[in-house]
This record gives structure tokens, C-alpha cells and sequence, in this order.
């Protein structure tokens, strides 16, 4: 992927491969373009358009994992796969895992992973019995409890995140910026958000707003994400035409009050849309100028 920035009188070109988890190895995207903004210097307005990519997608099973996202503390209830292998995923090391195998529950543990499975008992040549009882599970997680209160259920393999306690994500989140420059932040959350794949250390909220910008679209907030400790937010947008012809949809029509006072970029994944297609749309925000 290139980026264009102006540097002086020069234009500089930053070039370099995204991969992301499923190793899709995208080659080349279009350049992207600059809108200044009076009063709040430059807007880096990115294009991701696809040219050249290999995808090499690699299946383990062909129902997908629901991932939840644990905070530390706080008691949360949830349900896990009676019948499968659950996994729980810790942002540092994990310390411990408490549970009752008097419930049938068995589990072990190894460095930021754990995986929790029900025992199922044979009653007949065909027959079986899965577990139905709740019970609590305590992982102690990079030293921070997290209290789980877990219902059996006939549901696939469930993995669990568990989000570092505030503090942490605040000194995560600047230790990995603090040695990139402003626009490089911005790319950074951005193609984040474009793989999916965010740092355990993000505030991640997902939304249902309704925007009208114009009436030739139809525009909803999906996803709010918070860079604490950075001052950066990340907005996403689904976009659908609703027009009968070909329709482009420029980044200017995010740059509003509506969407925010103080943006820093936008970038649209796919410009042109025929009727009734749609894209996605990223805006970046500083956080600090919140209006």
C-alpha cells in the first residue's frame, strides 16, 4: 500500500505491505489524496483500492468462533461450548485458572492462552450427556482477576479476550505510538480497522446510528474505536447507494460537524457504487478536540 504526504515543497511516497491474520498479502493499492482544511493543517483522505493480492485463507473448522470481550473485575455471565474446546486469551501472561471440576469442567493453561472443556459422559453405546450446570471460572490474568459466571450450552467454541485493566491499556497504547509521527498514527488505526484486528488495548464500541449526510446514501455509525492514552478515535461507517446509477462517494462528505469537529482523516474502501451497493468509510478523530 501507498500513502502520499506532502513534505515541503516534495511529496513523499511511503510504500509497504498489509498482512493480516488470514495471511491476505495485498501488493498495491492507488494513492491516496490531501485535503487541507483551513485552521487545522492537513487531511489525509486515503483510497484503498485493491489492484494485486494473493489470499491464502486458512479454514480450521466451517462454523466460526464467537469471540466475547471480558473486562477485568467485574463479574460477567456468558455462555460457553458444551461440546467444544473453548478458548480464553489474556493481553499478558496468565497467572492462574480457578474453576469447580465438580461441574465437569476441566482446563490448563499456557502463557497468554487457556482453554476450558466440558466433560461429556457416556450413557449408552449412543448416547451422552453434556453439561448443563453454571459455575464460576476465575482466570487471574497479568495479575488482574477476572470473574466469569459460565452456562454450558450446545453452541460452538467460544473464545474469550479478556481487556487489560485501564491503566495498562493507557501505557500499551503509548508505548506503541510514542515513535511514529502523526500520520503514521492515523494509518496505523486505520489499517487496523480495515483487517478487523485490534490490539486487546483499543476501546472497542460497536454501534447503530443512522447519519444523514446526503440522500443519495445511506449511512450508519457501526463501530466507535478509542485509542486511550493517544487521543486518537477511529469511526466506521457502512455506506449503501441509494440511487439507480453509478454513484462515487468522496470524502468529502464526511468532513461535517455531524461527523466530527476534529478530524484528521477519512478514507472510503470503494469509491464508485453501483446501485445499491455498498462500502465502508473510516474517520479518524482527535480525541482532545472533541466538541
Amino acid at each position: 500500500m501507498c500513502h502520499r504526504y506532502p513534505t515541503g515543497d516534495q511529496e513523499q511516497d511511503l510504500c509497504h505491505p498489509i498482512q493480516d491474520s488470514r495471511r491476505q498479502i495485498l501488493h498495491r493499492h492507488a494513492l491516496g489524496k490531501i485535503i487541507p482544511l483551513a485552521g487545522k493543517g492537513e487531511i489525509v483522505v486515503l483510497k484503498y483500492a485493491l489492484i494485486t493480492a494473493v489470499l491464502i485463507v486458512l479454514v480450521a473448522t466451517e462454523i466460526k468462533a464467537e469471540t466475547l470481550v471480558i473486562p477485568p473485575e467485574i463479574p460477567t455471565a456468558l455462555e460457553l461450548s458444551n461440546r467444544d474446546i473453548n478458548r480464553i486469551v489474556c493481553p499478558g501472561t496468565i497467572n492462574d485458572l480457578i474453576f469447580s471440576e465438580e461441574k465437569r469442567m476441566t482446563g490448563h493453561f499456557s502463557g497468554n492462552n487457556a482453554f476450558i472443556k466440558f466433560k461429556v459422559e457416556q450413557l449408552g453405546e449412543k448416547e451422552f450427556s453434556y453439561a448443563d450446570t453454571p459455575s464460576e471460572l476465575f482466570v487471574v490474568c497479568d495479575n488482574t482477576v477476572y470473574t466469569m459466571i459460565t452456562t454450558p450450552q450446545d453452541i460452538p467454541s467460544v473464545t474469550l479476550r479478556l481487556t487489560p485493566a485501564q491503566g495498562k491499556n493507557l501505557q500499551k497504547n503509548i508505548a506503541d505510538f510514542k515513535e511514529l509521527p502523526l500520520e503514521k498514527r492515523v494509518l496505523q488505526v486505520i489499517h487496523e480497522a480495515y483487517n478487523e484486528i485490534f490490539p486487546s488495548s483499543y476501546g472497542v464500541t460497536d454501534m447503530g446510528v443512522s447519519v444523514t449526510l446526503t440522500p443519495d446514501l445511506e449511512i450508519r455509525l457501526i463501530q466507535v474505536v478509542d485509542v486511550d492514552g493517544v487521543g486518537l478515535r477511529l469511526k466506521k461507517y457502512a455506506v449503501k447507494s441509494l440511487v439507480q446509477h453509478e454513484l462515487t462517494v468522496e470524502e468529502k462528505t464526511f468532513l461535517t460537524p455531524q461527523v466530527s469537529n476534529s478530524i484528521l482523516a477519512v478514507a472510503v474502501d470503494t469509491h464508485n457504487l453501483q446501485a445499491g451497493a455498498s462500502t465502508l468509510a473510516f474517520v479518524v478523530e482527535q480525541k482532545e478536540q472533541d466538541q
